[in-house]
């Protein structure tokens, strides 16, 4: 009787002696181990290709998906949230009691992996300044924080302009900071 195995013959008790098992050996442990070297130092150098070529917003769409835990650093400002939306030049996470937009380019961003959770991105304007022209039309106060300019004013937008946001502040003053200079807008979240 004659058994048929997918294992290696030189292992298996029950085969009779092949002669090309010396072969089969030298080209499993010799041939097949360089194609293996070479298959996995091909398929790391791919893996990094891919992330050499992501963005800021291809890094928060992912922690989006994966419910991820993301401190945003923006000068002495720390916040930590839930990524809970996002466009292509920002990100909107959500704390204990605030919900922060903040500029992909103004930031430093920390991430806590998580196991469970995740959203899906749908609804939110595309950019940070159509975003903060959503806030403009709502008339939500909030809180614009420009820690490259040691500056943060609560208040509500008047007018998302070419160069600069016009706010009005609490007191009612007139406050312009220029656009660019603009890192995180903060606001209370509703009570649940």
């Amino acid at each position: 009787m004659r058994f048929f195995s997918t294992g290696s013959p030189d292992h298996d008790p029950r085969s009779a002696p092949d002669p090309l098992s010396g072969l089969a050996r030298f080209l499993r442990q010799g041939v097949g181990q360089e194609w293996r070297a070479e298959f996995e130092a091909t398929e790391f150098e791919t893996h990094q290709d891919r992330l050499r070529r992501r963005t800021l917003r291809d890094v928060t769409e992912m922690l989006l998906h994966r419910g991820d835990r993301l401190t945003l650093h923006a000068g002495r400002l720390q916040l930590s949230g839930q990524v809970t939306a996002g466009g292509a030049d920002y990100v909107t996470i959500n704390t204990d009691h605030l919900c922060a937009d903040a500029r992909l380019d103004r930031v430093a961003l920390l991430v806590t992996k998580r196991h469970s959770g995740g959203a899906q991105v749908g609804g939110m304007p595309h950019t940070w300044r159509a975003r903060l022209t959503q806030m403009e039309l709502t008339q939500e106060k909030l809180e614009v924080h420009a820690p490259s300019l040691g500056v943060s004013r609560a208040g509500r937008i008047g007018a998302v302009a070419v160069d600069h946001l016009w706010l009005v502040d609490t007191d009612g003053r007139d406050f312009y900071v220029p656009f660019e200079e603009i890192s995180v807008v903060t606001r209370a979240l509703p009570p649940a």
